[in-house]
């Protein structure tokens, strides 16, 4: 299956890329495209001001809209005639695709704009890794009242997928101190120095496999470190894009590279590295600096280097470039 594999009968206009669309919002009224425009959700100036023109004009003047606009119909695909069986729903399908490309995210609402929830559904052998690890976080927090349950785990052709309940609040950046009691809720009880934490292990093992070469420096940091660290679930991918705001509550998404037994501060660390570097284009001291001075964690240096070790083993884990950490990295290892 590829990306155009998941529509519904509907209109759609694409963004980004005609020719390469990342989304495809259905509009065929003004209600349907107000929830559309839920699955993306843009953090630069210039995306933001793009979303919410056209998302005025679709939502306003949806009429005139989809004249004015390139807008195609699509008609039904296998998928979603299955899923509306397994539901007992029609369904009207938005499509995210992610930049990766190893799955889409559908969003998926009933004729009448009633929001069902979202559905991941893997493209590659590396999305599906991704989405079983997803719910196996899921499995896990949701017991302790972290998260809500999925809504559905499933297959179609040989693969699988998972429906994820709706969440109705706020994506964006949130202040310090509520990432700080947010996080309290992935702490577990355990308290190990890092030599002999359970997640820096698990990263001697992999990192011997892959990466060999910094096995020395790994060994090294943690003799430097004369602290202890929680055992905690780490959600792998904290960021501002996978937490939302319900009334007065933070909730974390996208357990794609959930670690059961993690280690404390990575996240924190993780969220702020992804504002510096993505977000602010900050790189080597610039960013060190500044991931630095908002976590105010008190052996920065250590759990940085072991961080962007962690970051660099993941990367070769799925074939990804890592020439940005392993700079960074050698700046840190240098002091």
């Amino acid at each position: 299956m590829n990306d155009t594999d998941f529509f519904s009968s509907n209109n759609y206009i694409f963004l980004l890329s005609q020719n390469n669309p990342r989304v495809a919002l259905s509009v065929d009224n003004a209600s349907l495209a107000k929830n559309a425009f839920r699955l993306y959700n843009p953090f630069s100036t210039k995306a933001k001001f793009f979303k919410y023109t056209v998302e005025a004009a679709f939502t306003h003047f949806n009429v005139i809209a989809k004249r004015a606009l390139i807008c195609e119909k699509k008609r039904k695909s296998r998928f979603i005639e299955e899923l509306e069986k397994k539901l007992n729903v029609s369904l009207v399908s938005s499509v995210y695709v992610a930049t990766a490309k190893d799955k889409v995210v559908l969003q998926l609402q009933t004729p009448d704009a009633q929001l069902l929830g979202y559905l991941k559904f893997p493209l590659s052998d590396i999305g599906i890794e991704h989405l079983l690890n997803e719910k196996r976080a899921i499995d896990t927090l949701s017991k302790k009242s972290i998260v809500q349950r999925y809504r559905l785990f499933d297959d179609f052709e040989g693969r699988p997928f998972l429906l994820l309940e709706p969440l109705d609040g706020k994506i964006g950046r949130v202040e310090k101190e509520e990432l700080t009691e947010l996080l309290k809720k992935f702490h577990r009880s355990e308290t190990y120095a890092l030599i002999h934490h359970p997640r820096i292990m698990a990263m001697r093992e992999e990192a011997g496999r892959r990466a060999p070469e910094y096995l020395s420096l790994l060994d090294t940091i943690c003799r430097k470190s004369s602290m202890k660290y929680r055992l905690v679930y780490e959600h792998g991918d904290f960021a501002p894009w996978n937490i939302v705001k319900v009334g007065n509550e933070l909730i974390p998404f996208d357990f794609e590279y959930f670690v059961e037994d993690g280690l404390e501060h990575f996240d924190l660390i993780k969220y702020y590295y992804q504002i510096g570097k993505l977000l602010k284009a900050k790189e080597g001291e610039a960013l060190y600096a500044f991931v630095k001075e908002s976590t105010g964690i008190v052996e920065f240096d250590e759990l940085f280097a072991l961080f962007l070790l962690k970051e660099i083993v993941r990367q070769m884990r799925e074939n990804e470039d890592c020439e940005f950490e392993r700079k960074l990295l050698e700046r840190v290892a240098e002091g």
